[in-house]
This record gives C-alpha cells, structure tokens and sequence, in this order.
C-alpha cells in the first residue's frame, strides 16, 4: 500500500483514505500513550465492559480528531494551490 502522506506536496497530496490510515496509526499511538498508559488493573477487571467502552470511545475520539486535522490541512492546501495569492 503506496501512502501519501505529505499533505504540503501538491505533486503527491494525501487523500482521505489517507488521511484515514494515517489518522488510525496516529490514535493507536495516542491510545496506548494516554489511556491504557493510564488504565488501573482493579478497573479493568472489575469492570471489564464499562472500561472496554471507554477504551474504543478513547479511540475512536483521538481516531476523529487527527482525521479532521488531516483532510481540513489538505483540503486548506488545496484551497491555497487554487487561489492566486495577492
């Protein structure tokens, strides 16, 4: 799998797919960093779904925010190549 993941090269721009790709390696990272760094053993095993829930809402969250980072930066790229500047 051939990823662009240079948004500021307007001869290889990263699309969404790849910014989704690289928005999920970039919330593993941050998962494993900031919450199950963080995760209490006793929580995990007394409660197991309630902190199973939190683990995937933590995901998905760190997931969304680098996507929109992501395709808001290329999609501002673009809108800069498009306009002339003054």
């Amino acid at each position: 799998m051939k990823l662009n993941i240079n948004p500021f090269n307007s001869s290889n721009p990263m699309s969404f797919k790849d910014a989704a790709v690289v928005a999920g390696i970039v919330a593993w990272i941050i998962w494993i960093l900031q919450f199950f760094a963080n995760a209490q053993y006793i929580t995990i095993v007394e409660t197991p779904g309630a902190w199973a829930f939190e683990a995937l809402k933590n995901y998905l969250v760190n997931w969304a925010g680098t996507f929109a980072a992501l395709a808001g930066l290329e999609q501002l790229i673009k809108r800069a190549e498009e306009k002339p500047s003054v």
